[in-house]
Protein backbone atom coordinates (compact mmCIF):
# COMPACT_ATOMS: atom_id res chain seq x y z
CA UNK A 1 0.00 0.00 0.00
CA UNK A 2 2.58 2.34 0.85
CA UNK A 3 4.23 1.47 -2.62
CA UNK A 4 1.07 2.60 -4.39
CA UNK A 5 0.83 5.68 -2.38
CA UNK A 6 4.97 6.56 -2.96
CA UNK A 7 4.38 5.84 -6.80
CA UNK A 8 1.12 8.10 -7.00
CA UNK A 9 3.16 11.08 -5.22
CA UNK A 10 5.63 10.76 -8.00
CA UNK A 11 3.52 10.54 -10.73
CA UNK A 12 1.79 13.91 -8.79
CA UNK A 13 5.08 15.61 -8.62
CA UNK A 14 5.94 14.75 -12.07
CA UNK A 15 2.54 16.17 -13.89
CA UNK A 16 3.34 19.14 -11.62
CA UNK A 17 6.46 19.93 -12.88
CA UNK A 18 5.71 19.26 -16.61
CA UNK A 19 1.94 21.68 -16.39
CA UNK A 20 4.97 24.63 -14.47
CA UNK A 21 6.77 23.99 -17.93
CA UNK A 22 3.97 23.80 -20.39
CA UNK A 23 1.33 26.44 -21.09
CA UNK A 24 -0.60 28.65 -22.94
CA UNK A 25 0.33 32.07 -24.32
CA UNK A 26 -2.18 35.03 -25.90
CA UNK A 27 -0.40 37.63 -28.14
CA UNK A 28 -1.82 40.39 -29.91
CA UNK A 29 -0.09 42.12 -32.52
CA UNK A 30 -0.16 44.81 -35.13
CA UNK A 31 2.05 44.53 -38.03
CA UNK A 32 2.51 45.74 -41.36
CA UNK A 33 4.07 44.73 -44.37
CA UNK A 34 7.46 44.56 -42.87
CA UNK A 35 9.11 41.03 -41.90
CA UNK A 36 7.57 39.70 -38.59
CA UNK A 37 9.21 36.65 -36.56
CA UNK A 38 7.58 35.29 -33.01
CA UNK A 39 8.84 32.42 -31.02
CA UNK A 40 6.47 29.61 -30.99
CA UNK A 41 8.95 26.76 -28.91
CA UNK A 42 10.69 27.41 -25.57
CA UNK A 43 14.58 28.06 -25.95
CA UNK A 44 15.64 26.11 -23.18
CA UNK A 45 18.27 23.61 -25.03
CA UNK A 46 17.56 20.39 -22.74
CA UNK A 47 13.82 20.25 -24.44
CA UNK A 48 13.94 18.38 -27.34
CA UNK A 49 11.24 19.50 -30.05
CA UNK A 50 9.55 16.73 -30.99
CA UNK A 51 6.24 18.14 -32.76
CA UNK A 52 5.62 21.47 -34.36
CA UNK A 53 1.86 22.14 -35.65
CA UNK A 54 0.80 25.10 -36.25
CA UNK A 55 -2.89 26.37 -37.71
CA UNK A 56 -3.21 30.03 -39.53
CA UNK A 57 -6.59 31.01 -40.03
CA UNK A 58 -7.33 34.72 -41.91
CA UNK A 59 -9.90 36.69 -42.97
CA UNK A 60 -9.07 35.97 -46.88
CA UNK A 61 -9.08 32.31 -46.10
CA UNK A 62 -12.78 33.37 -44.69
CA UNK A 63 -12.54 30.24 -41.86
CA UNK A 64 -10.60 27.58 -43.89
CA UNK A 65 -6.96 26.86 -42.02
CA UNK A 66 -3.44 25.70 -43.82
CA UNK A 67 -1.31 24.23 -41.86
CA UNK A 68 2.66 24.30 -40.84
CA UNK A 69 3.91 21.25 -39.68
CA UNK A 70 7.20 20.12 -38.30
CA UNK A 71 8.34 16.41 -36.79
CA UNK A 72 11.43 15.47 -35.06
CA UNK A 73 14.27 14.80 -37.82
CA UNK A 74 12.03 15.66 -40.97
CA UNK A 75 11.96 19.00 -42.29
CA UNK A 76 9.48 21.72 -42.11
CA UNK A 77 6.25 21.11 -44.00
CA UNK A 78 4.67 24.22 -45.17
CA UNK A 79 1.19 23.92 -46.12
CA UNK A 80 0.39 27.75 -46.79
CA UNK A 81 1.97 30.05 -48.72
CA UNK A 82 5.46 31.12 -48.83
CA UNK A 83 4.81 33.90 -46.32
CA UNK A 84 4.09 31.61 -43.43
CA UNK A 85 6.72 29.42 -42.86
CA UNK A 86 8.65 27.98 -39.72
CA UNK A 87 12.12 28.55 -39.08
CA UNK A 88 15.08 27.32 -36.75
CA UNK A 89 17.74 28.96 -35.06
CA UNK A 90 19.29 28.65 -31.91
CA UNK A 91 17.71 25.07 -30.76
CA UNK A 92 14.34 26.86 -31.01
CA UNK A 93 11.75 27.49 -33.79
CA UNK A 94 10.02 30.76 -35.35
CA UNK A 95 7.10 31.65 -37.18
CA UNK A 96 8.14 34.03 -39.76
CA UNK A 97 5.22 36.49 -41.28
CA UNK A 98 6.16 38.92 -44.72
CA UNK A 99 4.47 40.89 -46.85
CA UNK A 100 1.15 40.26 -44.90
CA UNK A 101 -1.94 42.62 -46.01
CA UNK A 102 -4.84 43.61 -44.35
CA UNK A 103 -7.04 40.35 -45.95
CA UNK A 104 -4.57 38.43 -44.21
CA UNK A 105 -5.34 39.59 -40.02
CA UNK A 106 -6.92 36.63 -38.14
CA UNK A 107 -5.83 33.69 -35.14
CA UNK A 108 -2.96 32.23 -35.76
CA UNK A 109 -2.26 28.74 -33.36
CA UNK A 110 0.97 26.90 -32.94
CA UNK A 111 1.56 24.23 -30.62
CA UNK A 112 5.20 22.96 -29.96
CA UNK A 113 5.85 19.82 -28.36
CA UNK A 114 8.77 19.31 -26.35
CA UNK A 115 10.52 16.64 -23.67
CA UNK A 116 9.63 19.36 -20.97
CA UNK A 117 5.92 19.88 -21.75
CA UNK A 118 3.48 21.17 -24.52
CA UNK A 119 3.83 24.80 -25.63
CA UNK A 120 0.76 26.58 -27.22
CA UNK A 121 0.94 30.10 -28.53
CA UNK A 122 -2.37 31.66 -29.65
CA UNK A 123 -1.41 35.01 -31.94
CA UNK A 124 -4.26 37.35 -32.95
CA UNK A 125 -2.69 39.39 -35.86
CA UNK A 126 -3.93 42.52 -36.97
CA UNK A 127 -2.62 43.68 -40.25
CA UNK A 128 -2.66 47.61 -41.17
CA UNK A 129 -1.23 50.38 -43.01
CA UNK A 130 -0.44 48.33 -46.17
CA UNK A 131 -3.63 49.63 -48.63
CA UNK A 132 -3.28 53.17 -47.51
CA UNK A 133 0.33 53.41 -49.42
CA UNK A 134 -1.17 51.51 -52.12
CA UNK A 135 -2.24 53.81 -55.31
CA UNK A 136 -5.70 53.10 -56.53
CA UNK A 137 -7.50 54.78 -59.40
CA UNK A 138 -11.39 54.45 -59.47
CA UNK A 139 -12.90 54.74 -62.74
CA UNK A 140 -14.36 58.02 -61.90
CA UNK A 141 -11.05 59.81 -60.97
CA UNK A 142 -9.92 58.42 -64.56
CA UNK A 143 -12.62 59.93 -66.30
CA UNK A 144 -12.14 63.14 -64.77
CA UNK A 145 -8.80 63.14 -65.78
CA UNK A 146 -9.23 62.30 -69.04
CA UNK A 147 -11.81 65.12 -69.47
CA UNK A 148 -9.60 67.45 -68.04
CA UNK A 149 -6.69 66.62 -70.85
CA UNK A 150 -9.29 66.84 -73.41
CA UNK A 151 -10.43 70.37 -72.43
CA UNK A 152 -6.84 71.50 -72.27
CA UNK A 153 -6.03 69.79 -76.06
CA UNK A 154 -9.15 71.75 -77.21
CA UNK A 155 -8.48 75.08 -75.46
CA UNK A 156 -4.47 74.67 -76.51
CA UNK A 157 -6.11 74.15 -80.03
CA UNK A 158 -8.25 77.43 -79.96
CA UNK A 159 -5.86 79.69 -78.78
CA UNK A 160 -3.18 78.33 -82.30
CA UNK A 161 -5.85 78.87 -84.40
CA UNK A 162 -6.92 82.31 -83.14
CA UNK A 163 -2.87 82.80 -83.41
CA UNK A 164 -2.97 82.11 -87.09
CA UNK A 165 -6.06 83.55 -88.23
CA UNK A 166 -5.09 86.90 -86.24
CA UNK A 167 -1.69 86.79 -88.41
CA UNK A 168 -3.71 86.20 -91.83
CA UNK A 169 -5.65 89.47 -90.72
CA UNK A 170 -3.16 91.65 -89.92
CA UNK A 171 -1.34 90.30 -93.37
CA UNK A 172 -4.37 91.06 -95.85
CA UNK A 173 -4.61 94.56 -94.15
CA UNK A 174 -1.29 95.41 -94.41
CA UNK A 175 -1.11 94.03 -98.32
CA UNK A 176 -4.22 96.55 -98.70
CA UNK A 177 -2.98 99.14 -97.29
CA UNK A 178 0.25 99.04 -99.87
CA UNK A 179 -2.15 99.28 -103.09
CA UNK A 180 -2.52 102.29 -104.84
CA UNK A 181 -6.33 104.12 -104.81
CA UNK A 182 -7.10 105.17 -108.10
CA UNK A 183 -10.16 106.97 -108.68
CA UNK A 184 -12.29 108.77 -111.50
CA UNK A 185 -11.35 112.82 -112.88
CA UNK A 186 -13.17 115.02 -111.80
CA UNK A 187 -14.08 117.65 -114.24
CA UNK A 188 -14.20 120.85 -112.45
CA UNK A 189 -14.65 122.99 -115.82
CA UNK A 190 -17.61 122.10 -117.64
CA UNK A 191 -16.00 124.06 -120.54
CA UNK A 192 -12.52 122.29 -120.84
CA UNK A 193 -13.85 119.72 -123.61
CA UNK A 194 -10.15 117.70 -123.63
CA UNK A 195 -10.67 116.18 -120.33
CA UNK A 196 -14.17 115.59 -120.60
CA UNK A 197 -13.73 113.84 -123.67
CA UNK A 198 -10.45 111.81 -121.79
CA UNK A 199 -12.75 111.18 -119.23
CA UNK A 200 -16.01 109.70 -121.50
CA UNK A 201 -13.18 107.30 -123.13
CA UNK A 202 -12.59 105.49 -119.39
CA UNK A 203 -15.62 103.47 -119.12
CA UNK A 204 -17.57 102.51 -117.47
CA UNK A 205 -16.79 105.14 -114.82
CA UNK A 206 -19.30 108.00 -114.51
CA UNK A 207 -18.03 111.96 -114.87
CA UNK A 208 -18.39 114.36 -112.06
CA UNK A 209 -19.00 117.79 -112.64
CA UNK A 210 -19.02 120.80 -110.70
CA UNK A 211 -21.49 123.08 -110.86
CA UNK A 212 -22.58 126.44 -108.73
CA UNK A 213 -25.04 124.40 -106.90
CA UNK A 214 -23.00 121.60 -106.17
CA UNK A 215 -21.36 118.64 -107.79
CA UNK A 216 -23.19 115.92 -109.63
CA UNK A 217 -22.03 113.12 -112.14
CA UNK A 218 -23.36 111.82 -115.35
CA UNK A 219 -22.37 108.83 -117.78
CA UNK A 220 -20.95 108.57 -120.81
CA UNK A 221 -21.57 105.68 -123.20
CA UNK A 222 -19.11 105.78 -126.09
CA UNK A 223 -21.07 104.53 -128.89
CA UNK A 224 -18.10 104.15 -131.21
CA UNK A 225 -17.18 101.23 -129.47
CA UNK A 226 -20.43 98.77 -130.11
CA UNK A 227 -20.55 97.18 -133.37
Amino acid sequence: MDKWRLGFALLLLLTSCMDNKAGTEILMKIIDKQPDVTRICSNETLNVIMLIVCKISTQRSRGEECRLLYRHGQNFEHGCDSRFTLMKENQTVFLHLTNLTQEDSGSYTCECVQTGGTYKLQLNVTVEGTESHEVTTSPTEIHFKLSFYVLIGVFVVLIISGVILGFIYVTKCSRRRQLPITSPEIITDPGNTEAYMAAGEIEPYSIFIQTENGLYSTSKINLNHIT
